[in-house]
């Protein structure tokens, strides 16, 4: 018994030491450990650093994962998790995350397995956790890295393809279809259709390079071809590609590529040969003896060497020793000569020429030279030459303007040396794609710091220079300060891609990051959203308190929209229109993010010292759901947007399909419009006015449209169109015209027996001076008394601009005409003006009047306007009469005049002249 106790107590001691052992690794392993109940409530958590850096010193035992203060779960996540614990499954990372004291996120993600005691009873569960923070914040910056890797290669107008050849498809992105000269959006295309855009004389070219780099013959191909644009025209273009998959049997079954175009370099490349073709002419030519000797003998001489040398024909002189030639010459000769390397050998170049012959012309190469150097000095340039290894072996005087630095300083040193961080590596990159083993370039354009610390940019250009046995030796060039240059072409980008208010990106940007974004979402097979966010109401901001407060509410309107969602690609479309794009998993997550917009915009705004409280109206389409490229998603997003603004202001709807046969309706209505003017569509029917119980004194004037389809429309089917388009001016003057032209006509058949009425709308009213000399003009061309004119004006337009509505119609009835505000108590209200204007008339709007008999506070408000209009002596008039019961309850308020369908619906002009026959024969009898 006692040796079977010592082994039971040695074995408890190895028990607790590898218990010690576990927790000791737990506290040191980025992993950590826990279990939990029946109830899915932590019992025990062991893990060091993790668990600390995570939970810091909040409670975790007896809670659940999601429960615990400041731990965050995704809804759908968790109510996946809540079924399988429901079903006792194992469930694997779990993602939670939670903001440390700092405030940075930290991400951990727990996997658990169910616990059971030996009867198979469910205890609960046991899991491990870990922390993935770094790892996430890691895939945040690769797919930041990959978008900028985008960007570049399109700033760099290269066009990337990938070849499927099990697919026989080749994708091309939108830069290909730039070079082609065809809107710029990513496609894909066979390989035969590919090959036809290919100039038959380089097709074989192309096809050979394919099958070596298949065969695995090449690592890298490259091929120079030309294509076929979209006009016709036969561009140069530079392919390079290599195979990026094969198969186990080692066929390649995908390559991948750029397309860069370089049409500009092979012009550059045949004026370059035409040169050299034009140089060699002009040595034949040329007036000195051009001689090129070989050990000793000539080889070459031109035409003026022979003549120099006293022979008919140059070829006279091949053979001959040309040491011997220039000494036995009977003329005094300048020569100079230069050792050079033609196909192996070395070979002496002589130039000379008659030396009294060439005094006038040395003179004019000094003037020349002269020249050439104020040019020089004038251009701002600096000469310069440099090693194999980048060292500055000289530098023209100009270096020290330019840079700030001697040339003592700089000599011996590399241009590196001076450059920003990060600039060389991206000098490389240029000089090993557009200038490799040495050979010559043109502008390069690069950063370099100048001595007082500035950077500016210069334009670099060289030739390389090579030895006598034609090695590389370094480069010769010249270099010039072009940061005026590049800032005026940096703000030129920011004038065609920002908005200038606001800095955003605007609708060309939107429409490039958006066909990136739609690209990008239809690779991953993800969403994307579209939400067009509208201002209400913004352009009662621009007309109270003018456009500079406008355009400061719409700068501090995107910076709220930036904070709130700064990753994504916001944009001002124009106006008051803002665009979000946002990639999502979901619809509802959409609609989450209009909500929090719509929130986030209902907090007040500070402009210029004012208080501010706005809404908008969000239009959201997803693709690809509701769209198969950009342009239509941004289309339904607009017609969504349009269908929350004529819903509910301050408030979003989702694109549906019936929208956009709505909005096709409302352009085929809208085009209708322009033209119903035109082909005199529009008719005039007349409202009575009545005193009393049945003298009619007066008619409103009431456009309608005798559509060809549609029949008669009433103004609330085309009149809000006529306003957004631009329309209601010309309507209303028509309205107004053809009103005064029949008042006319019944003011000679009944004179002095009624006046007419006419609605005044905001953009009449806003020709002011011009506008007044109108309506005198009409009146005196109808012979027409301004006491038989009443001009109906809504509050809302009144106060669109109330200094100067205020001046108009003080004119106006200065001339005699009467003047009536229209639907008063449903606008701004205001009695101020009532004291300012020569208002003769206040017109109860029709919704205080419906249920007058019924609602006590209706029949209060009614009798308030009529008391007040009676104390300040402006007559009331009801509209919208519709039974006996408020006709009483009116007239008993004191209301001198009303209209409505009770005495007679609105009538055309036969039908109201032949009223006032009969009123007038009941006169007479009466």
């Amino acid at each position: 018994m006692l040796a079977r106790a010592r082994r039971v107590g040695r074995a408890l001691e190895e028990a607790k030491k590898s218990e010690r052992r576990f927790r000791d690794l737990t506290e040191l392993s980025a992993d950590w450990f826990w279990e939990t109940d029946a109830s899915n409530r932590i019992t025990w958590i062991s893990g060091g650093a993790p668990v600390a850096t995570f939970f810091g010193g909040t409670p975790t035992y007896g809670m659940r994962f999601w429960e615990i203060p400041g731990v965050q779960v995704e809804r759908r996540v968790l109510e996946a998790l809540l079924e399988r614990t429901g079903e006792r499954l194992p469930f694997f990372d779990l993602e939670i995350t939670r903001a440390d004291e700092r405030g940075a996120r930290q991400v951990h993600i727990i996997s658990g397995q169910c616990r059971k005691d030996p009867q198979g009873r469910f205890l609960g569960y046991r899991g491990v956790g870990r922390d993935v923070t770094e790892q996430r914040r890691a895939e945040g910056a690769l797919a930041e890295a990959k978008e900028r890797l985008e960007l570049a290669v399109g700033s760099a107008a290269l066009a990337e393809w990938d070849y499927d050849l099990e697919a026989n498809a080749i994708y091309l992105g939108s830069e290909w279809a730039g070079l082609l000269g065809r809107r710029p959006i990513a496609g894909i295309m066979s390989a035969l259709e590919v090959n036809e855009l290919v100039h038959p004389d380089d097709r074989l070219a192309v096809r050979n390079e394919l099958v070596a780099g298949f065969k695995a013959q090449k690592t890298i191909c490259e091929v120079e071809c030309r294509v076929r644009t979209e006009h016709g025209a036969w561009r140069w273009v530079q392919a390079k590609g290599q195979v990026t998959e094969r198969n186990k049997a080692g066929r390649a079954t995908r390559a991948s590529g750029t397309v860069a175009d370089i049409h500009e370099r092979k012009r550059a490349q045949a004026a370059l040969l035409e040169t050299e073709q034009r140089y060699r002419a002009l040595v034949e030519l040329s007036p000195d003896g051009v001689m090129v000797t070989s050990d000793g003998l000539v080889e070459f001489a031109n035409a003026a060497a022979a003549r120099i040398l006293g022979t008919t024909e140059p070829q006279a002189l091949v053979g001959m020793n040309g040491e011997e030639l220039m000494r036995c010459a009977q003329r005094e000769l300048e020569s100079a000569s230069a050792k050079l390397s033609a196909g192996g050998r070395a070979v002496v170049l002589t130039l000379f020429r008659d030396v009294s012959e060439s005094r006038s012309a040395a003179r004019a190469l000094v003037e020349s030279e002269q020249r050439f150097r104020a040019v020089a000095e004038a251009s701002g340039e600096y000469v310069w030459e440099a090693d194999a290894a980048g060292r500055y072996g000289y530098l023209s005087e100009r270096v020290e303007a330019v840079l700030g630095y001697s040339r003592a300083e700089l000599l011996g040193r590399r241009a590196q040396e001076i450059m920003p961080l990060g600039e060389e590596r991206a000098v490389q990159e240029w000089l090993a794609q557009h200038a490799p083993d040495g050979r010559p370039f043109r502008e390069l354009v690069h950063r370099v710091i100048t001595k007082s610390r500035g950077v500016i940019w210069q334009s670099v250009s060289a030739v390389p220079v090579r030895d006598a046995a034609g090695r590389f030796v370094g480069y010769r060039g010249t270099a010039a300060d072009v940061t005026p240059r590049r800032q005026a072409e940096a703000r030129i980008e920011q004038l065609a891609t920002r908005d200038t208010l606001t800095g955003l990106p605007n609708r060309v940007l939107l429409a490039d990051r958006g066909a990136q974004a739609v690209l990008q979402a239809a690779r991953s097979r993800a969403q994307l959203a579209a939400l067009l966010i509208d201002i209400d109401r913004f352009k009662l901001v621009n007309e109270s308190l003018g456009h500079q407060a406008g355009d400061a509410l719409l700068r501090a309107l995107a910076e709220r929209l930036e904070s709130l969602l700064p990753a994504d690609t916001l944009a001002r479309l124009g106006g008051d229109d803002f665009v979000l794009l946002h990639a999502i998993r979901s619809v509802e997550e959409a609609a989450a993010l209009a909500q929090r917009i719509l929130a986030a915009l209902a907090r007040p705004f500070t402009v210029e010292g004012r208080t501010l409280n706005v809404s908008a109206s969000i239009g959201i389409s997803v693709y690809p759901g509701d769209a198969r490229d950009f342009p239509e998603l941004l289309r339904n997003a607009d017609a969504a947007k349009s269908h929350a603004k004529e819903s509910a202001r301050g408030t979003w709807r989702m694109y549906e399909p019936a929208l956009h046969a709505r909005s096709v309706e409302r352009l085929r209505l809208e085009n209708e419009l322009h033209s119903a003017l035109a082909r005199s569509e529009f008719v005039l029917h007349w409202q009575p006015v009545v005193r009393g119980r049945r003298l009619v004194v007066g008619a409103e004037a009431l456009v309608r449209w005798q559509h060809p389809e549609r029949g008669l429309l009433g103004p609330d089917d085309f009149v809000p169109l006529a306003e957004q388009c631009g329309l209601i001016r010309p309507i209303g003057e028509w309205l107004f015209e053809r009103a005064l032209s029949q008042a006319g006509a019944w003011q000679r058949a009944h004179p002095g027996r009624c006046w007419v009425a006419v609605n005044v709308s905001a953009p009449q009213l806003a020709q002011h001076g011009a506008y007044v000399e109108h309506v005198r003009s009409c009146l005196e061309a109808n012979s027409l008394p301004a006491s038989c004119l009443e001009l109906e004006v809504t509050e809302r337009v009144l106060m669109s601009s109330l200094e100067e509505n205020v001046e108009t119609l003080r004119r106006l009835g200065a001339l005699g005409v009467r003047i009536s505000i229209d639907d008063f108590g449903t606008g701004y209200s205001s009695l101020a003006y009532l004291r300012q204007l020569p208002i003769h008339k206040m017109k109860i709007d029709r919704s205080f009047l419906r249920s007058i008999d019924t609602q006590v506070a209706d029949e209060a408000i009614v009798r308030a306007i009529a008391t007040l209009a009676k104390t300040l002596a402006i007559a009331v008039a009801a509209e919208g009469i519709e039974n006996e019961a408020q006709l009483s309850r009116v007239l008993a308020l004191g209301c001198d005049e009303w209209q409505g369908h009770y005495f007679s619906a609105p009538l055309d002009g036969p039908d109201f002249d032949k009223l006032l026959q009969a009123e007038s024969s009941t006169k007479a009898l009466g």
